[in-house]
C-alpha cells in the first residue's frame, strides 16, 4: 500500500478537524456562553505537528526537459497512487480570432477531442477511453487552449497514445461539429434568461469595446464555420515548439521520457498519417487594449426582483511590481469575503445584500480590470450602490487597520500551501510561469513578497490604481423600482436588451 505523505495527511487531519469542530460547536456558538459536546472538547486537545513543506523547485523535485521537436516538458514523480496525469498549454487563444469568426478559438478547442481523431472516430474514441477509464479534455480560452489527460497508471501507454492522437491529428468530425454549434445556438438564444450573464457580457463590452476580451458572440460568426477552419486554426497553433506539457504522477522519469518522445516524434511518417515537426507559428499581431475609462450609468431593463450591480475600470497588467500590494488592498476592500468592508458595510450592517465583492485581476497579459458587485433588492439598488462607493473613496483617504493587514495576508499566507496539494497542479502553476515569463522563483518568493506589504503600500496603490470618478456602472434590474433614481452616480444610458438574431 502507498504511503501518503506528510504534506497530504496533515492537511486532511486539519480539514477533517476543522469542519468536525464547526459542527459541533456551530449550535453552542449562538448562546452566551457556549458549551461543547465531549466531542467538540476532545477536538480541541489535538496538537498537531508544524507543518513543514518547500515550493518544489525545477531541477529538484521537478524536471524540465526540452524535446528534439522543441516541445517542452515538465515531469514530477509521485507514488502515492498509481495514477498518470498530463496538462498541456498551447500558444493561442480567442485573442487572435478575426472578428467575423469569434468563437472559432473555442468551438476548434471543444471539438478537438469530441470530433475523435483521423484513426478514430468519436465513437471509438470514446469507448476506448472509458474501457480503460480514462479521461481527455481539450479547451481554448481567451489566452491559451490547452488539453489534459487523467488515467490509472497501469494504461499510461495505451492512453498517451490516445491523448498524442488527440493533439496532434483532431478529426474535427462534422456531425460533432454541427452539434457542438447547435449547442452554441441554444446558448445565444437564452443569453438573455439570467441577469448575471448580461450583466457579465454587457460590463466587459463596455470596458473592452471591440476588443476581443469584449466581443459579443452572435450566431452569424460561427454559423458557416466548417471542420476546414477548425483543421486551419488547429494547423496553425498546435506545434510542439508552441507548446508546454506537464506529466505528473506514478512514472520512472527515464521510460516516460523515451513513451512520450515514440508518442510525439514518430519515427515513421506512416505512424501517424504525419510526422509531428516544430514550425514557425504564425500568430497575427495582437490587439492592443488603450486603456481609458468610460465613467457614467448603465442601465439595463429586466423585470426581476434583485438588481445585479457592477461598477469598474480598466486595471493593471501581467507583472505589475505593484501586483502583491493590489491583491491584500482588494481583500481588504471587497475581496476578503466575510472580513472585507464591503461584505462588513452592505451585508453585515445594512443587510442590503448576501453577495458583495470586489476583484482586481493582476493576471491578464493586457489591462484587466477591477470590479465590484453585488445583488440586492431592487428596492436598495441606490443605497447598496451608495455604500459600495463610500468604502472605494474611504480606502484612499486613510492607512487601513493593522488588524485588517495582517488579516488580509494571513490568509494569503495560509492558503498557500493548498496550491501544491497534487503534483498536476504544481506542475500546471509552473508551467503557466513560463507561459507566461514571471520571474522563475515567483513561487518561491511569493510569500515574503505578501508579508512585505505595509499598510503604506496598500494606501499607496488604492490612490494609484482605483479610479472612483472613472468607474463604468451597470445595473441590470427593475428600473422604476428602483428606491432612488441614479443620476447622482452620473450620466444615465439606459442599454436596450436586444433579442440575439438567429436565422
Amino acid at each position: 500500500m502507498h504511503k501518503r505523505s506528510s504534506l497530504t495527511r496533515a492537511l486532511t487531519i486539519f480539514f477533517i478537524s476543522t469542519f468536525l469542530l464547526s459542527v459541533l460547536t456551530s449550535g453552542a456558538l449562538a448562546q452566551e456562553r457556549p458549551r461543547l459536546s465531549p466531542a467538540a472538547k476532545k477536538i480541541a486537545t489535538f496538537e498537531y505537528e508544524e507543518l513543514k513543506w518547500k515550493v518544489p523547485e525545477v531541477g529538484k523535485e521537478v524536471k524540465r526537459k526540452v524535446l528534439r521537436n522543441g516541445m517542452i516538458l515538465y515531469l514530477m514523480e509521485n507514488h502515492e497512487l498509481p495514477t498518470f496525469e498530463m496538462r498541456a498549454i498551447v500558444r493561442t487563444g480567442s485573442i487572435y480570432e478575426p472578428v467575423e469568426q469569434t468563437g472559432l478559438a473555442s468551438l476548434a478547442g471543444t471539438v478537438m477531442r469530441t470530433g475523435g481523431t483521423r484513426s478514430m472516430t468519436p465513437d471509438e474514441l470514446n469507448r476506448r477511453l472509458e474501457y480503460i477509464g480514462a479521461r481527455v479534455n481539450s479547451w481554448v480560452g481567451a489566452e491559451s487552449g490547452g488539453a489534459s489527460l487523467s488515467c490509472l497508471s497501469k494504461d499510461t501507454d495505451e492512453a498517451l497514445q490516445m491523448f498524442a492522437d488527440v493533439l496532434m491529428h483532431p478529426g474535427f468530425n462534422e456531425e460533432q461539429l454541427e452539434l457542438e454549434k447547435e449547442k452554441r445556438k441554444d446558448a445565444i438564444r437564452r443569453r438573455n434568461d439570467r441577469p448575471g450573464s448580461i450583466l457579465n457580457r454587457e460590463f466587459n463590452h463596455l470596458l473592452y469595446a471591440d476588443h476581443p476580451y469584449g466581443r459579443i458572440q452572435e450566431w452569424e460568426q460561427i454559423r458557416d464555420l466548417t471542420s476546414e477552419d477548425l483543421r486551419r486554426f488547429h494547423q496553425r497553433y498546435f506545434k510542439p515548439n508552441n507548446i508546454i506539457l506537464g506529466v505528473a504522477g506514478d512514472f520512472n522519469t527515464k521510460r516516460i521520457i523515451k513513451k512520450i518522445e515514440k508518442a510525439f516524434l514518430p519515427d515513421k511518417i506512416w505512424q501517424a498519417g504525419k510526422s509531428w515537426k516544430k514550425g514557425r507559428v504564425d500568430s497575427p499581431a495582437r490587439p492592443k487594449i488603450t486603456k481609458s475609462y468610460r465613467p457614467g450609468v448603465y442601465l439595463i431593463e429586466k423585470e426581476i426582483t434583485q438588481s445585479n450591480v457592477r461598477m469598474g475600470h480598466l486595471g493593471v497588467k501581467l507583472g505589475n511590481p505593484d501586483e502583491y500590494a493590489i491583491r491584500v488592498m482588494n481583500f481588504i476592500l471587497g475581496g476578503g469575503s466575510f472580513t472585507s468592508r464591503m461584505t462588513s458595510k452592505v451585508r453585515s450592517d445594512e443587510g442590503l445584500a448576501y453577495s458583495v465583492r470586489s476583484s482586481f485581476d493582476t493576471g491578464s497579459k493586457d489591462y484587466g480590470t477591477f470590479s465590484a458587485s453585488c445583488q440586492t433588492k431592487v428596492g436598495s439598488t441606490h443605497r447598496a450602490i451608495e455604500l459600495m462607493l463610500e468604502e472605494i473613496k474611504k480606502i484612499q483617504e486613510g492607512l487601513v487597520a493593522e488588524e485588517e493587514l495582517q488579516t488580509a495576508k494571513e490568509a494569503y499566507i495560509n492558503k498557500y500551501v493548498f496550491n501544491f496539494t497534487d503534483p498536476i497542479s504544481v506542475l500546471t502553476q509552473l508551467m503557466h510561469i513560463e507561459y507566461n515569463d514571471r520571474p522563475k522563483d515567483y513561487l518561491q518568493t511569493y510569500l515574503d513578497n505578501v508579508r512585505k506589504v505595509t499598510r503604506e503600500d496598500v494606501l499607496r496603490v488604492a490612490k494609484r490604481y482605483l479610479e472612483p470618478e472613472g468607474l463604468t456602472l451597470l445595473v441590470v434590474g427593475d428600473i422604476p423600482k428602483f428606491d432612488k433614481p441614479l443620476h447622482d452616480f452620473g450620466g444615465i444610458t439606459v442599454i436596450p436588451l436586444e433579442e440575439p438574431r438567429i436565422d
